[in-house]
Parts: C-alpha cells; structure tokens; sequence
C-alpha cells in the first residue's frame, strides 16, 4: 500500500507539472486559488460528489450558452459543446499513464449521459400521467 500512495505522489507531481506546461502553452489561465478545492478524492462517495459538482457546474455554463447564443444558432452551440466535451474528457482521460485505462470509463460515461435526458423526460411523462388518473 505504501509503494502505491508513493507511486500516486509521484504520478501527480508528473502531471502537476504536465499540467503548468500545458497552461502556459496553451495560455489558459491560471489556477484559481479562490475556486472550492476536490477533496474526499481517496473515497468513492467523495470522487462522485466531486463529478457531479464538475457535471452540474458544465451543464450550467452550457445552458447558459445555448440560452445566450442566437436563436438560428442554438442547435449549433450545443452541439459544438457535446463534441468540445468529449474532446476535452478524451485529452484529461490521456494525461493518464496508460495502465489507467480511463478509455472505457469515459465512453461508458458517455454513453450513460447520451442517455440520460430520454430517460429523464420518459420519467417526467410517467410521472405527469399518474397525476391525471
């Protein structure tokens, strides 16, 4: 167990510092001390608390941006964002060393929200039918 906390360690560090040369290559901005730092991450609930946070975060600033964008260009907006956000899960997914295999994950995520906005709206009709009974 020791040997793998240290191997973590030092994969982080190896990615922290991918992570700095990439901001500034690409000249994004830099890290924003102010924004809520992940915690929990060594613990599954705490890992899944922080992808919803980062989901419902997305999800927002997307709306948001297909709400803002033209009405000839809505279609357009959210559809350059679904592509864009696969894009970037596939770049996060290859920081990774390969033994990490995050492929699957992230198609299987993928595939899990292709399909979620059905299910919810199959769920909101069922529950719309039960109330005129």
């Amino acid at each position: 167990m020791c040997g793998e906390i240290d191997e973590h360690v030092l994969i982080g560090q190896e990615m922290l510092e991918r992570a700095r040369a990439l901001t500034k290559r690409m000249g994004l901005p830099a890290p924003d001390a102010a924004r809520e730092a992940p915690t929990g991450l060594a613990e599954a609930d705490g890992r899944a608390a922080y992808m919803e946070r980062i989901f419902r975060t997305g999800l927002a600033q997307a709306l948001n941006d297909v709400a803002r964008a033209g009405e000839d260009e809505m279609i357009d907006a959210l559809a350059s964002q679904a592509i864009a956000l696969a894009r970037l899960a596939g770049f996060l997914a290859g920081q990774l060393p390969p033994e990490a295999d995050l492929y699957r994950a992230v198609i299987e995520a993928a595939t899990a929200g292709h399909s979620e906005p059905r299910e919810m709206a199959e769920e909101q009709a069922h529950h719309h039918h039960h109330h005129h009974h």
